[in-house]
């Protein structure tokens, strides 16, 4: 009877030893199926936005300049654009801020999965793919700014609603529409995530502001 019980002991133990890690780690297969379905509702079409001979059908007017731009980045790596005779009909125009860390980024995942020399046909999917998935990696930061709000729960509803934001958020970040706007999206949610770390580490440690 003992060793029937002491058996029971060792089986409930290691029972609540796995739902005690399933408890700590239940979040991270949560967001990742989120992060999946965002990146998957955003591409699932991308194949419409390349022409029969390779060139893109972007969405809008500015997903072309910056694709320019990007060309120009890559093949003069790591500089951008500084003049553009196709903007200001006839004279041309100086690039000023649209010469953008957004197209030297694209232009160097490009050059990276093209090994220093990508295609046409690399650049173009780099520049289909680089919105959703920026998108999508705006859910980690978007989880650590709720988990902080609410807890580990409050980060997956803070993800959850991200994931089923409609309107301008998820126009501006599928496929086919290669701008900034998600770039800033991405990097503000970074920063928030960042300043609110930096305050919590603040007033743990006392910090004095001078």
């Amino acid at each position: 009877m003992s060793q029937r019980f002491d058996e029971f002991e060792e089986r409930l133990s290691a029972y609540e030893s796995q739902m005690d890690s399933v408890y700590r780690l239940y979040h991270i297969p949560v967001l990742a199926a989120l992060m999946l379905f965002m990146f998957w509702i955003r591409v699932r079409n991308y194949a419409r936005h390349i022409g029969p001979n390779g060139q893109p059908l972007y969405r809008g007017n500015d997903p072309y300049y910056h694709y320019r731009s990007t060309n120009f980045v890559i093949e003069n790596y790591p500089f951008t654009m500084p003049f553009d005779p196709w903007t200001g009909f006839d004279v041309g125009r100086r690039v000023g801020q649209f010469g953008t860390v957004f197209d030297q980024l694209t232009a160097t995942v490009a050059l990276v999965v093209g090994l220093g020399s990508p295609s046409q046909e690399t650049v173009v999917l780099t520049t289909l793919f680089i919105v959703p998935v920026l998108a999508t990696l705006s859910a980690i930061p978007m989880y650590y700014i709720g988990k902080r709000l609410g807890g580990r729960f409050g980060g997956i509803v803070a993800v959850l609603v991200l994931a089923l934001t409609p309107g301008q958020f998820l126009t501006r970040s599928v496929a086919g529409f290669y701008d900034h706007h998600v770039a800033e999206v991405f990097l503000v949610l970074l920063v928030l995530a960042v300043g609110m770390k930096l305050l919590d580490v603040a007033q743990r440690e006392g910090a004095i502001y001078e």
